[in-house]
């Protein structure tokens, strides 16, 4: 998986693509006087937005960038991500957190089974002295033994520590600690 380097206009076309998505799932379900649907959707719309400012908010531009544009490639696994708590400014820690993401996320999208529904769901709790990361994996991973030995060779970094890890062929979970102060 290559990194992309995204211009002005790909990221406009991506975001106005992402928008009138959601736009015509509401104007469909309008359509069908759904209207307890519609305001579910917005709600999702509301509390997905809000995550993304708590994320830029933490000044983790290369990680905010990687995982605000994950979704628009293609890859064997969904992505969504939720900010917990206060923020606080993790810049000197942004491309540490990125990389380890990166590579994880490369080990995981190896690891699933393409064509099955796969979704990792990150949870980020920064306090004032470390930031933890939750991630949620549910789906068909066919080679746990590759995610595994991974999980176990990455945790050799002093500021990066994993807490705890389960993984099996229906769920993964990883718990991060990374440490900035």
């Amino acid at each position: 998986m290559n990194e992309k380097d995204w211009n002005i206009v790909d990221i406009l076309r991506h975001s106005r693509h992402d928008w009138l998505n959601k736009l015509q799932l509401i104007k469909g379900n309008l359509a069908l006087q759904r209207v307890d649907r519609v305001k579910e959707i917005i709600e999702e719309i509301v509390i997905e937005t809000q995550n993304e400012a708590k994320l830029t908010n933490l000044q983790l531009p290369n990680l905010a960038g990687y995982l605000l544009t994950y979704n628009w490639d293609s890859h064997h696994f969904s992505l969504e991500f939720e900010v917990l708590g206060d923020t606080y400014n993790l810049e000197h820690v942004d491309e540490l957190i990125k990389d380890w993401c990166k590579q994880f996320f490369t080990i995981l999208d190896q690891s699933v089974q393409n064509g099955t529904e796969n979704h990792l769901s990150i949870s980020i709790h920064p306090t004032d002295t470390e930031v933890r990361f939750f991630f949620d994996f549910s789906g068909t991973i066919i080679d746990t033994g590759l995610l595994s030995e991974w999980l176990d060779s990455s945790n050799q970094d002093e500021s990066i520590v994993i807490q705890d890890t389960h993984v099996s062929n229906l769920e993964l979970t990883v718990e991060l600690m990374v440490r900035y102060k």
